[in-house]
Parts: C-alpha cells; sequence; structure tokens
C-alpha cells in the first residue's frame, strides 16, 4: 500500500470515527433484539405451563371433591343400614324380653291360680334344689327380683348390648369405603 492510500484510510478514519461506536451500538441492540425474542417465547412458555398446571389443579381438586362425596354417600348409606340392622336386632330382642317376661308372669299367675281350686297341693323344693337355683343366679339378677325390675333390667342390659354393637360397627363403616 502506498503512503497516499495510507494517509488517506487516516483521514477517513479521523473523519467518520463516530461509524465504528454506531456499529458496535447496532450489533449489541440485534443481539438485544434476539435475547429480548427469546425470552419473551420462554414467558410465554412458562405463563402457558402456569395455566396448565392450574387447570390440573382445578381438574384434580374437581375430581377430590367428587370422590369425597361419592365416599361420604357410600359411609352414610353403609352406616344406615348397619343402624338399621342392629335397631332391627335391638327391637326383636327387646320385644322377645318382653314376650318371655309376659310369659312369665301368665305362668305364675295361673300356678298361683290353681293353688286356690282346691287341688292337691305342690310340695314345695327342698333346701339342697333352692341352692342350685341361687348359684345359678350370682351372675344374673337376684331371684328376690320382681318380674317388672327384671324385664327393665333386661331391656336396659340389651339396650347398652346395641349401643355397643352399633359404636363397634362403625368404624368398620369407614374403613371399608371402595377405592
Amino acid at each position: 500500500m502506498s503512503v497516499v492510500a495510507s494517509s488517506a484510510i487516516v483521514a477517513a478514519v479521523r473523519r467518520f470515527w463516530w461509524v465504528l461506536p454506531l456499529a458496535a451500538l447496532f450489533a449489541w441492540a440485534m443481539i438485544l433484539r434476539a435475547e429480548k425474542a427469546s425470552l419473551a417465547s420462554d414467558l410465554l412458555a412458562e405463563q402457558n405451563a402456569h395455566k396448565a398446571s392450574i387447570a390440573s389443579w382445578d381438574a384434580a381438586v374437581k375430581t377430590a371433591q367428587l370422590l369425597d362425596l361419592e365416599n361420604k354417600r357410600f359411609v352414610e348409606e353403609r352406616q344406615a343400614e348397619e343402624s338399621e340392622r342392629i335397631a332391627d336386632d335391638y327391637e326383636a330382642r327387646i320385644a322377645d324380653a318382653r314376650a318371655r317376661a309376659a310369659a312369665s308372669v301368665r305362668a305364675q299367675a295361673a300356678a298361683a291360680d290353681q293353688g286356690g281350686r282346691g287341688s292337691a297341693p305342690v310340695p314345695g323344693l327342698p333346701d339342697p334344689a333352692r341352692r342350685i337355683d341361687e348359684a345359678a343366679c350370682e351372675a344374673r339378677l337376684p331371684a328376690s327380683l320382681d318380674a317388672a325390675d327384671a324385664l327393665t333390667a333386661t331391656e336396659q342390659a340389651i339396650q347398652l348390648d346395641a349401643l355397643i354393637d352399633w359404636v363397634e360397627a362403625m368404624p368398620r363403616v369407614t374403613v371399608d369405603t371402595p377405592q
């Protein structure tokens, strides 16, 4: 290269020195614009993923609520069935106890009525036979209890037994739910 050409280049650089920083700024602006577009697409993807996550959570919550309602209905139906079964058993046992008590009262009344008709008196039981009955009554109601009190005590025992059955049945219902 000649001296004239070199001095012409130097003169052009001195005169147009501002072109180099402008070219650098332009290049930097293009790089930032490309990064901005990339960041905008990343942000859009993140927003879409967030919306999808919200929709997924909403669907899961609705599904869980439906399953919970179904489970609640199932448990309530099973508890009602168990309660009805226990109540029916209770009523049957009470009716049986009342029928036995009524039959016992009728038998006692019939035995007392026969004694006044002039028939041969029935001899009393010897003492050893009475002791056998007393031994049998040790774990039960005393023999001296009248029929009404015995019936009341029997009804209360049946009621407590039914209550125990009901209390034991309710947790089994909630454990045996369908999956």
